[in-house]
């Protein structure tokens, strides 16, 4: 049995006509006779009844119907998510990012992006990487932004990834906070005040500042762990907590002067590597390319140069081990 015998079958017991099926289909009358006469020989027993100007159906052909209609529907289904998954729809672009991106990069480029692709639905999700790769794979989404170090999406064998400049991880707080004040900064002071710190910090990164990050030390003052930064920055603004981010985020409250980094006195040089994930045998529509090149252009503008190790006060023992720091470090 073929699935354009089941559509012949079906839209002929619908319209009840030989002649009208057949050129609703674009064929012959008697291809369309032959058609449903193979399939009646495949169930073994009679689908229609004929007469000269109509067609009914049987109670056997009443089954076929039935069953038919639920196939051709699942049929169609099935290749509009085909086309979807393949990027082939020109009208809608689904876009994910984790929250940093999110409001750093993909956001800020969706209304130059509209006036170019005018007639585009652009359907943006932010969530942690780990859902975004379970929806890119699933197809709900045609490429995702997120960190692909620490979390390795990179060695994934079903995706491509297109990294974005680095860009530097800091210490941050409100231009008032006490710590601003001291002549010189050492990353011990930071003891002293609640910290904010990414949920999902890699261990690599939280020995870099020995026991700064661990709750069980006697001098602890309080933590946070986000998975978005935004939610937390008004905190850190009007209070004492001092929060360790990726530049980018908090670019925009440093210009304004509503926060300031803190550059403590050998601080370890950490990168927060973000890239854009797209499944390998997936094909981008047009709209996706464009928004890939607004986002990559995006992020070329923003990113900052990488900062020379200069200081002649930093001895050769602390730059080697802050050097290593870079190497070893992403977020």
């Amino acid at each position: 049995m073929e699935l354009r015998h089941i559509k012949h079958f079906v839209l002929l017991a619908e319209v009840k006509h030989f002649n009208k099926a057949a050129e609703i289909l674009n064929i012959t009358q008697p291809s369309l006779s032959k058609s449903i006469q193979r399939l009646e020989m495949l169930i073994g027993g009679q689908l229609l009844n004929r007469d000269s100007k109509s067609v009914s159906v049987t109670a056997l052909g009443q089954v076929l119907l039935k069953h038919g209609q639920k196939i051709l529907k699942k049929f169609e289904e099935m290749e509009q998510e085909v086309t979807l998954f393949q990027g082939f729809d020109e009208k809608e672009l689904r876009i994910g990012a984790s929250p940093i991106p999110s409001n750093s990069l993909v956001g800020p480029i969706v209304g130059h992006f509209l006036r170019d692709f005018a007639d585009i639905s652009v359907e943006l999700k932010v969530a942690a990487w780990e859902e975004l790769y379970q929806q890119l794979i699933y197809g709900d989404i045609d490429f995702f932004v997120a960190e692909t170090k620490v979390t390795e999406l990179e060695k994934s064998e079903l995706v491509t990834v297109t990294e974005l400049p680095p860009y530097k991880v800091i210490f941050c707080c409100r231009p008032e906070h006490p710590l601003t004040q001291l002549p010189r900064l050492y990353l011990p002071s930071f003891r002293d005040y609640p910290l904010a710190i990414p949920r999902h910090l890699p261990k690599s990164i939280a020995d870099a500042f020995e026991d700064l990050f661990k709750q069980q030390r006697e001098d602890f003052s309080g933590m946070v762990r986000f998975d978005q930064f935004h939610p937390i920055k008004e905190s850190i603004i009007n209070g004492d907590l001092i929060a360790l981010t990726p530049e980018i985020s908090v670019r925009s409250q440093i210009e304004k002067g509503d926060l300031v980094e803190l550059s403590p006195y050998v601080m370890p040089l950490i990168y927060a590597r973000f890239s854009i994930v797209s499944l390998k045998e997936k094909s981008h529509s047009k709209a996706a390319e464009g928004f890939i090149k607004f986002l990559v252009n995006r992020a070329e503008t923003v990113k900052l140069a990488t900062p020379e190790l200069t200081s002649s006060e930093v001895s050769a023992s602390e730059r080697a081990k802050t050097e290593a720091s870079v190497a070893e470090l992403t977020v």
